[in-house]
């Protein structure tokens, strides 16, 4: 999968939302980073509060095995590698086996190995207690019946688990991944840049609640200019993959696709909330023209460090790290658009499911719930210790808030090539919409019969 499909997995994908920050960087694994990794980084906060400690869970049976994709060697190289390195699920199993007696065992596999490998163990009857969520591998993980619903062995209801991620990975009504990791994405602006221009930041305008689309594009416009007179434009005000266009989808209240409580899924191209963005978009790059039409993906990352570009966006803390530079930087929420909710907006995250053939659920949940507990945990400390209590509680509360939907349907990129195709030639929204709902339609069909 290319950095636009990352990119557009990640926030397009649907609607919504997400618990922990964790790791959160321009061209690897973006919002799309497996839980666990990442955590010494990028990574946002921790969007569930610690929770007092419970009467200790009892297991009969502590063997469990774990479908993932890091080795221990893989791990070791890594901490070698880079001491600070931390993956919560090679830190839990010493504590686990200690905890409840028993053996983990770990099949690593490549991380775009892990749906098919699942899939294929699940029909040989093949032992798997534990696997990942990712937008990828939903809806057809539960639909294959690949994986069961999790409220049976879980208490779903607890506030430790961030509600989002439970919602994001529920299908026909059942929980079917629960987690603690979430990154949303946020807009990042060059301060440094906004003062010298003497425009007003993306900051102080939503310190007056008036950070909108409208505010966004007269923002981005003034930020716009020709800064060595040779006639061209040389200064833009925004910039990322595909337009933006992801941010505007989910900050205007909806995703391209709704899983509904009847087990049904609906696109949602020509509604008119996904339109509106897709006009949005569309209108940025041709009329407006505050993004370099041009240009594209990390080009922009570079403009930014450069001062050329007053502002682009990137998955939770990791635009402090990816935007790094002499320059003053901060982020805001993505701009709220007219039928969206304030602090509402993109973000990826992953959860943990307990697949069907699992011979030990119980132990699977008490390993899912002590390694959210771990990672939950290290992905705070660093990140107050790196930026600071209040800029971890405002990321926090983002991540509560993303729009998030899983994207792992037949025909969704073709629909979504289709769709930014449009917006970069100029096509009428109504046309390319009408054309990525049918594609979309027919891939919806073909996931709930395949």
């Amino acid at each position: 999968m290319d950095r636009n499909k990352k990119s557009l997995a990640m926030m397009i994908a649907s609607v919504m939302m997400m618990g922990t920050v964790l790791a959160a960087c321009s061209g690897g694994s973006g919002g799309n980073a497996p839980a666990g990794e990442g955590t010494e980084n990028n990574g946002g906060a921790g969007a569930a509060t610690e929770q007092p400690a419970g009467e200790e869970t009892k297991l009969e049976n502590g063997n469990i095995t774990i479908l993932y994709h890091t080795s221990k060697e893989q791990y070791d190289e890594n901490k070698a590698a880079n001491p600070a390195a931390y993956d919560a699920v090679w830190e839990t199993i010493p504590q686990f086996e200690e905890a409840y007696g028993g053996k983990v065992n770990v099949i690593a596999v490549p991380w775009g190995d892990q749906k098919s490998t699942l899939i294929s163990m699940v029909n040989a009857g093949d032992q798997v207690d534990v696997a990942q969520a990712n937008d990828q591998n939903f809806p057809v993980y539960p639909l294959k019946k690949i994986v069961q619903p999790l409220d049976q062995y879980i208490d779903m209801a607890d506030p430790f688990w961030n509600a989002s991620v439970t919602k994001a990975f529920s299908f026909g009504g059942k929980p079917y991944a629960a987690g603690v990791g979430a990154a949303p994405i946020v807009i990042y602006y060059n301060k440094t840049l906004f003062e010298n221009n003497g425009v007003k930041s993306p900051g102080e305008l939503y310190s007056e609640g008036n950070w909108t689309w409208d505010t966004f594009r007269s923002t981005a416009l003034e930020m716009t200019t020709d800064t060595d007179g040779d006639g061209k434009n040389d200064q833009f005000g925004f910039g990322w993959w595909d337009a933006g266009y992801p941010l505007f989808v989910a900050s205007n209240g909806l995703t391209l696709l709704s899983y509904n409580e009847d087990g049904s899924i609906s696109s949602n191209y020509e509604s008119d909330n996904v339109k509106a963005a897709m006009q949005f978009a569309q209108d940025a790059l041709l009329k407006d023209k505050y993004i370099d039409k041009d240009k594209e993906g990390d080009y922009f990352n570079a403009e930014f460090k450069n001062g050329k570009l007053a502002m682009s966006a990137e998955y939770g803390f990791g635009g402090f790290n990816v935007f790094k530079s002499d320059y003053e930087i901060d982020f805001v929420p993505v701009p709220t658009g007219p039928n969206g909710t304030k602090d509402v907006g993109p973000g990826g995250m992953s959860g943990w499911s307990i697949p069907t053939v699992s011979k030990n659920p119980q132990g699977a949940a008490a390993f899912i719930k002590m390694l959210s507990e771990n990672e939950l945990k290290a992905a705070t400390d660093n990140n107050v210790k790196q930026f600071g209590q209040e800029k971890v509680d405002q990321m926090n509360a983002l991540a509560g808030k993303i729009l998030f939907a899983p994207i792992g349907v037949e025909k969704y990129w073709d629909a979504n090539g289709a769709a930014m195709a449009g917006i970069k030639d100029g096509t009428p929204v109504g046309t390319f919409a009408a054309t990525a709902k049918a594609m979309l339609d027919e891939g919806i069909k073909i996931t709930l019969t395949q």
